[in-house]
């Protein structure tokens, strides 16, 4: 009775390591942050496991490794596997490998489907089979299900100062541009998203910035903001606290943006065509007026170039204008897209194409005026969980 004992007592203990053992996703993965804290112990540890949030680039090869716990595998493979969309509840792809057949050496690599091909926030769940040497000799185990429940489908590798990217960033870009796959769908969607987050940015009366530390404002309070949208408060911030956390959010998914401010050559202030500021609802005339500025900042690729030049695309998060550049009904925040360009010279002001004497973008008053450069140019922010 004792050795019997003994031996259900080997058993359970194996069987307690092989239930908790490590698995390993192997790809194209990023590691990630969870944006709680400074320093190492804010990193997700160990990255790049079963359990953890993952973030991985869209559409590429992906797979499973075991990390062994206690040594004795003598085989394993993946019995079931699904990656299901938390956005749509799409099943992406889902594999079923029943029996006990079909084992692969401990150090192998069981090979899944892909990862979709655009970006989404998932979650993936695994079971596996695992042949060891136990008490009686070969033994099979069949795992429970286990999980990553966020599973961040990106569309490149996270750019700074989102390298590694925020897990609480990711939350939100990667359901703003799901479904998306390329820089002007995912830019239009991110810029889009938020505009209209609810509860989100409501620009202030004051025109202040609320979320960049004085006094050089060039850290962003990423945490604080975050935390008091979760909290479901509003949080009052201008064009410099919208256009840095639109960037960040654009570099968590991997484009390479920066922020720009520019004003105009040949006066101080300007006077604006009316917007929609945003936090108010872009669909209501009422909505819409006119502000005056000394300058205003936006959202470009990192490297396009500097204005006066057509060149450069602009996304802007602030305000939504009613018209495009075309003259036609809008009411949108201006994303660059090739169904609707916003390119910087334009954007800044140009001649109404239906209205003689009438002005499309953001400048109505001084006519003409042009962009230039103001205070920092083109630059990024740091970020603080302070």
């Amino acid at each position: 009775m004792r050795h019997r004992l003994l031996l259900v007592t080997l058993f359970l203990l194996w069987a307690s390591k092989l239930c908790f053992a490590n698995y390993e996703l192997v790809g194209t993965l990023y590691p990630l942050r969870w944006g709680q804290q400074e320093g190492s112990a804010d990193l997700v540890n160990p990255p790049n496991r079963l359990g953890q949030p993952l973030c991985v680039k869209m559409g590429s090869t992906f797979g499973c490794r075991l990390v062994e716990t206690g040594g004795g595998v003598i085989g394993w493979k993946v019995s079931s596997a699904r990656l299901i969309s938390r956005t749509s509840g799409q099943v992406y792809w889902s594999v079923t490998d029943s029996g006990v057949g079909n084992l692969i050496p401990p150090s192998a690599t069981y090979w899944l489907p892909n990862i979709p091909s655009w970006v989404d926030y998932a979650r993936l769940e695994m079971s596996f089979v695992i042949l060891y040497w136990g008490p009686w000799g070969p033994t099979y185990y069949l795992t429970p299900i286990y999980s990553s429940e966020e599973v961040f489908i990106v569309l490149d590798e996270p750019k700074a100062p989102m390298n590694p990217a925020w897990v609480s960033v990711l939350r939100k870009s990667c359901v703003w541009a799901r479904q998306t796959n390329n820089l002007y769908d995912t830019g239009r969607a991110i810029t889009f998203g938020v505009f209209f987050q609810r509860p989100g940015f409501a620009y202030p009366d004051d025109t202040a910035t609320y979320w960049l530390i004085p006094p050089s404002y060039t850290v962003f309070r990423l945490r604080a903001l975050l935390d008091a949208w979760e909290s479901g408060s509003w949080t009052s911030g201008n064009c410099n606290d919208v256009s840095c956390f639109t960037m960040l959010a654009f570099n968590s998914i991997g484009l390479d943006f920066s922020v720009r401010r520019l004003s105009q050559t040949a006066y101080g202030s300007f006077i604006t065509n009316p917007l929609c500021k945003i936090g108010s609802d872009p669909t209501l005339d009422q909505t819409y007026s006119s502000w005056e500025w000394m300058w205003h900042q936006i959202c470009v690729p990192s490297g396009d170039p500097d204005p006066p030049s057509n060149q450069a695309r602009i996304w802007d998060p602030t305000a939504a204008q009613k018209e495009d550049l075309n003259g036609n009904g809008y009411r949108n925040p201006p994303a660059h897209h090739p169904d609707n360009l916003w390119p910087q010279k334009d954007y800044w002001q140009k001649p109404h194409t239906q209205i003689p004497g009438a002005w499309l973008g953001l400048v109505n008053f001084p006519v003409p005026s042009e962009p230039q450069l103001s205070g920092p140019g083109t630059w990024k922010c740091g970020v603080t969980t302070q």
